[in-house]
């Protein structure tokens, strides 16, 4: 008697091990099927944004003021990431390989296009091929392009030139425009007073990212970013006055 309670023991035993071990493989056969949580954009309370350029992009992080935007105005967070080697065109950017890895590596909801900033002046066809192929690999991820245009230095000159390339370029690839060289060429000329150059009357101060970062963002939400704060050092007077013109030159450029 005593050796059959053993035995019922025994097996009620291993079958509670079994059940326990059939679990746990349940639990981690669950867990390697999980995609991470920011593994597809669209599927979490996020926007996920991937930046392609260079100085004009990481100079002030223009990424994380964006952010900082974004998060003033109540609007989803912001995911970014960003591939902007120093001096970096279209044409770089595609024969390096890691801009095209880093477009794969999930699913975007948008990715930033920045050429080098004279590429639209003296490397047109260039600039339009490679943007082609950046922008094919970006709309096979399910992303939707957006290009920076920048803004002409030392002196407005060339800005026609710079505006005039990246709007055909959207047009070719269907792809939004945000129109920061616009914003500047004007603030330059309305508001003197205001520095959008830092010290190398090439990239930008603060306040020309500032600029840059309230193009995005009207952009991006189809909304003026009047009202929100200033960031990372901008001076608060010209915050209203930057966003402001930022928004203006969205709407020109899209004729609403």
């Amino acid at each position: 008697m005593k050796k059959c309670k053993l035995l019922v023991c025994l097996w009620l035993f291993g079958c509670g091990m079994s059940q326990a071990a059939e679990n746990k493989t349940a639990s981690v056969s669950r867990d390697k099927g999980k995609l991470p949580v920011t593994a597809e954009a669209g599927e979490t309370n996020e926007t996920s944004i991937l930046f392609i350029g260079n100085s004009f992009t990481y100079v002030n992080d223009l990424p994380a003021m964006i952010t900082k935007l974004a998060k003033a105005g109540g609007q989803k967070p912001l995911v970014c990431a960003k591939e902007t080697p120093g001096g970096c065109s279209f044409a770089k950017h595609w024969q390096g390989g890691k801009a095209l890895k880093a477009i794969q590596s999930r699913k975007w909801d948008y990715v930033v296009l920045q050429e080098v900033s004279m590429g639209p002046v003296g490397a047109k066809d260039q600039m339009f091929e490679y943007a082609g192929k950046l922008n094919e690999a970006i709309t096979q991820q399910g992303a939707k392009t957006l290009l920076y245009m920048t803004w002409s230095w030392p002196k407005p000159d060339h800005q026609p030139a710079i505006t005039a390339a990246y709007q055909e370029l959207g047009k070719k690839l269907k792809a939004q425009v945000v129109s920061v060289g616009i914003a500047w060429d004007k603030t330059l000329k309305d508001h003197p007073e205001i520095r959008l150059f830092g010290a190398d009357k090439h990239h930008p101060s603060l306040a020309g990212t500032y600029l840059a970062a309230c193009a995005f963002y009207s952009a991006i939400y189809e909304k003026s970013p009047e009202g929100l704060p200033a960031v990372n050092g901008v001076k608060e007077e010209q915050a209203p006055l930057l966003q402001k013109q930022a928004f203006e030159a969205m709407k020109s450029l899209s004729g609403k």
